[in-house]
């Protein structure tokens, strides 16, 4: 791009310049006054400084017309629904949010969620007979029989299941929340890093819901001792460990009637931190949310529940993402390598958002019906995995924006750069 100093720019302020002097002339000698050359000079001086040179000055309508339109095509574009687009994508998720509403909103009922937690007994009993698990005549199908086994193979001290296990320190510790409370059983991240540093240090770390605070208590088990003859072989050896105990516990405990309570859903350890709020129970007394996430945990709000709740999310994703392509292609009539390439773009994105939404709306709307002001019965009902892709797609949404408006910035900086060597190369061409 050619700055401010250049020869021709320079030619055309001069060119300014001049017209503005005969116009002040003009209007002088129209007016009955004449102007000597310094009152003009010192009145372009003037002019110059408060209205700089602009070449719309040299542009006609016209051209300024064509340069907008210019400027307007290089744009990049928002989404490009039509109403049959919104329209198709809330049906999608209203739908999806029925499916939701009436075959899993329930833990561990119905159906299809118990479909969900017959594979994780079943993946828990072929991992147990990977690990030695070896059963008595009768006991080959036994679930109970085959976490016994991965229990007292991948043992930990970490799993204590009462208060009076742990000095009473944590309050309220018992068989259906010791896996919610304790740090080290959540299968994530976070929780790995709990269970090394427990079988290292032979510690317990407990998420004290009561004070939203982490407490650590020592000498509660066995010290079981790490294998290995290097930090790198112990790490891995507690990491295995961690492994084979969380495969013991996601189906539930040996003791277990029914389901029951398996391990947490991945990263709901930030729950437990939440010590506010004021939510009612059955009996008038006031709770805080963390309490309350807690007893939807105890409900039987786990991992095995979250499984079999993502099923109505992924289907309102694919029923989406083939809506997009299929009307894409027979619709408007575009090459299927084209559409598929557009899956990520801002049009079937947006579609996503809004299906996802409905989806929530739509699971809002029923938990908050079937709950009656009973606020564990409301959460317990909220399917979190489809309010956790919604937040995902939010930020999508966030950064699509972002993307298109910077490269609408570095647009129009090429344009600009582009018209303006143009139009000074056409005034090299007027000035000579």
């Amino acid at each position: 791009m050619i700055n401010m100093g250049d020869t021709y720019l320079e030619k055309l302020r001069s060119v300014q310049d001049e017209l503005v002097g005969i116009d002040k002339r003009l209007d002088a000698l129209e007016s009955g006054f004449v102007l000597t050359k310094d009152q003009v000079d010192a009145f372009v001086e003037l002019h110059r400084k408060s209205e700089p040179t602009n070449y719309e000055y040299f542009l006609s309508p016209t051209e300024l017309e064509i340069i907008a339109d210019d400027y307007e095509k290089a744009l990049g574009k928002g989404p490009d629904c039509d109403a049959w687009d919104y329209g198709l994508a809330a049906l999608i998720g209203v739908f999806c949010g029925i499916i939701d509403a009436f075959f899993f909103s329930t833990p561990h009922e119905g159906l299809l969620s118990k479909g969900t937690d017959n594979l994780f007994d079943e993946f828990v009993k072929w991992f147990a007979r990977k690990n030695g698990w070896s059963p008595r005549e009768g006991k080959e199908n036994s679930i109970a029989s085959a976490i016994g086994h991965l229990e007292r193979h991948f043992r930990v001290g970490y799993d204590q299941t009462t208060g009076k296990a742990v000095g009473d320190k944590i309050k309220n510790l018992s068989m259906s929340n010791h896996h919610a409370k304790s740090a080290a059983h959540y299968p994530d991240i976070f929780g790995l890093v709990a269970s090394i540093c427990n079988q290292f240090t032979n510690t317990s770390t407990f998420y004290d819901n009561n004070r939203g605070t982490i407490t650590i208590v020592e000498g509660t088990g066995e010290r079981l001792g790490l294998q290995g003859n290097s930090l790198s072989s112990k790490i891995y050896a507690g990491t295995i460990n961690w492994i084979g105990h969380c495969m013991s516990d996601i189906a539930g405990s040996s003791g277990s009637k029914g389901a029951g309570t398996g391990l947490p859903i991945p990263f709901t350890e930030f729950f437990q931190f939440c010590n506010f709020g004021r939510f009612p129970n059955e009996k008038g007394q006031y709770q805080t949310f963390a309490t309350v996430m807690t007893k939807v945990y105890e409900e039987g709000y786990d991992a095995r529940h979250g499984a079999a709740m993502t099923l109505p999310v992924l289907l309102g994703e694919l029923m989406t993402k083939a809506t997009f392509v299929l009307k894409q292609r027979f619709f408007h009539e575009r090459e299927w390598q084209d559409v598929l390439k557009e899956l990520k773009g801002y049009t079937a994105q947006r579609m996503l958002t809004v299906s996802m939404g409905t989806m929530c709306m739509t699971d809002l709307a029923h938990a908050a019906v079937t709950s009656w002001g009973q606020w564990t019965v409301f959460f317990s009902k909220l399917n979190l995995i489809a309010w956790a892709r919604f937040g995902v797609q939010g930020v999508k949404e966030l950064q699509l924006t972002a993307n298109k408006e910077i490269k609408n910035m570095e647009t129009i900086q090429d344009e600009i750069s582009t018209e303006w060597d143009r139009l000074l190369v056409k005034s090299e061409e007027l000035i000579g």
